[in-house]
């Protein structure tokens, strides 16, 4: 079967991303698990308010600027005027370096006041060490849209890599000889400085000369569309985030070390379809310009379709093993976060297999403030039920409130999809697909009082396996991976 060069493009590119979140969600992933061990569920629960807070920060201090040098370089990617390219990313990375050095400023001022507020006093020295980091965080944020505008997913899949593995060395090295969570905030700390440098070195390559011609214009566009995705990511943050800062206001750093390893396991559902966005956002500008309805409405539906498939194998899998996965990784000690999981795993299964794909399409059809809207029925539907169920439920609260919130925003963007973009969702085959899980789940718990779980597990996950590539995979697309496998095995 022909490939056609946008499908091999648009494979290529997911491809690269994939192989960079896989390795990027291995590093995380075993960075946890070495936290987890060395720091245990106190020390780890601070760790992991301190990069939730100064997420917060960081997020509100980028002000959606690697948002819009994706979209600012897709647009000018094929043109002419390459000079575009120096200009927008000399801009960025100008006012990146400001906004960076007045959050740093805020947050270590603010560092006192936060840690009295989640009654953790250890946490205002952390903040303080990581408050260093918002300036090279954000410049790294910049080199990373810009590649992701190009496309050149492979450098940005290298590039990713490099900075995963150089911080876990770092932090790694710090915690062994002794220096606790403080040696993993400033672990973290150095290794942001260093990637910051190489990266801004290394972009030289694709003819970006830094520049201060026409900033100010310049800077007038990245604001006036950052600023719309700004609200929207600040939302989505804290719509994701509401969960560990009332868990650390309500209970202690301890819960907040369980209910991280929680999150730690959702990792893999997410790493899928959010390497698949990476590319739908720029390919969603690209065909929204041209005018494109078609190729949009079949890029987004196979987007969502192949992540279902993926996602719901992956979930049942977590689900069917989560003990087990939990003791034998994190210790004994993290059992708690088991049924936590689970509750979550059911919310980012729907969601994953559903909108995250597909989650920058309206602010590539330049609707971003529908994604905003989105972000926020579900923030507060996540705020009040956390408050609602943390004090009563602890941390399965907390994963309730979320799993509902989640739901709930998932369904609300689907609505605009549709009715923004025209988008037709095969309604029939995710009842279709549901209903399969759903079969094997109860298949699952009812041979367990028979069959060895671990061996069932195996065997209704095969089975799983076969019938989603025989009747949710068209023969098309089955020979269309066939095709694109064979031409990357065999790609210089």
């Amino acid at each position: 079967m022909a490939v056609s060069k946008t499908k091999r493009k648009f494979a290529f590119d997911v491809s690269w991303v994939f192989i960079g979140s896989g390795a990027g969600l291995a590093i995380l992933f075993l960075r946890k698990a070495v936290l987890a061990r060395y720091l245990g569920p106190g020390d780890l629960g601070l760790f992991s308010m301190c990069i939730m807070v100064a997420g917060i920060f960081s997020l509100v201090a980028g002000f959606g600027f690697d948002s819009a040098i994706v979209k600012y370089v897709a647009e000018y990617k094929d043109k002419e005027d390459k000079h575009k390219f120096s200009q927008y990313v000399s801009s960025a990375i100008l006012t990146m370096a400001i906004f960076g050095i007045a959050s740093s400023i805020i947050l270590f001022i603010l560092s006192d006041t936060l840690a009295s507020i989640f009654n953790m006093p250890s946490l205002s020295l952390l903040l303080k060490i990581f408050a260093f980091t918002f300036p090279f965080s954000l410049i790294i944020t910049i080199v990373f849209g810009f590649l992701n505008g190009l496309r050149e997913m492979n450098d940005y899949t290298c590039a990713d890599i490099s900075r995963g593995s150089l911080t876990f060395l770092i932090i790694v090295i710090f915690i062994f000889t002794g220096f606790g969570v403080r040696g993993a905030v400033l672990g973290y700390t150095l290794a942001e400085i260093v990637t910051a440098c190489i990266f801004i070195i290394l972009i030289r390559k694709y003819y970006v000369h830094f520049t201060a011609r026409a900033y100010k214009q310049t800077t007038k566009k990245l604001i006036s569309f950052g600023s719309r995705m700004v609200a929207g990511n600040a939302v989505n943050l804290i719509a994701n985030s509401t969960d560990i800062l009332l868990i650390g206001y309500f209970l202690t750093a301890t819960d907040v070390g369980y209910y991280s390893i929680a999150i730690a396991l959702l990792k893999p559902l997410l790493f899928i379809p959010q390497a698949i966005q990476r590319v739908t956002y720029p390919a969603t500008t690209e065909y929204w310009s041209n005018n494109n309805r078609a190729g949009l409405n079949k890029m987004i539906n196979k987007s969502m379709k192949y992540s279902a498939c993926l996602l719901s194998l992956i979930g049942l899998g977590v689900g069917f093993y989560a003990k087990e996965i939990i003791t034998f990784v994190f210790g004994k000690e993290f059992i708690y976060a088991a049924l936590p999981l689970c509750v979550l795993l059911i919310a980012r299964v729907i969601r994953g297999g559903t909108i995250v794909s597909i989650g920058g399409s309206l602010a590539g059809a330049g609707r971003p403030g529908l994604s905003l809207k989105t972000d926020a029925i579900s923030a507060t539907a996540n705020i009040v039920l956390n408050i609602l169920l943390i004090p009563a439920f602890g941390i399965l609260g907390a994963a309730l409130a979320t799993a509902i919130s989640l739901i709930l925003g998932t369904i609300v963007f689907l609505i605009f999809i549709v009715k923004t973009l025209s988008v037709q969702i095969d309604v029939k085959w995710y009842m279709q697909i549901t209903g399969l899980a759903l079969t094997v789940v109860i298949l699952f718990f009812i041979g367990g009082k028979f069959i060895n779980h671990y061996l069932l597990g195996l065997i209704i996950l095969s089975i799983y396996t076969a019938m989603i590539i025989k009747f949710f995979i068209t023969k098309e697309d089955r020979e269309m991976f066939k095709s694109l496998t064979c031409s990357l095995i065999h790609r210089r």
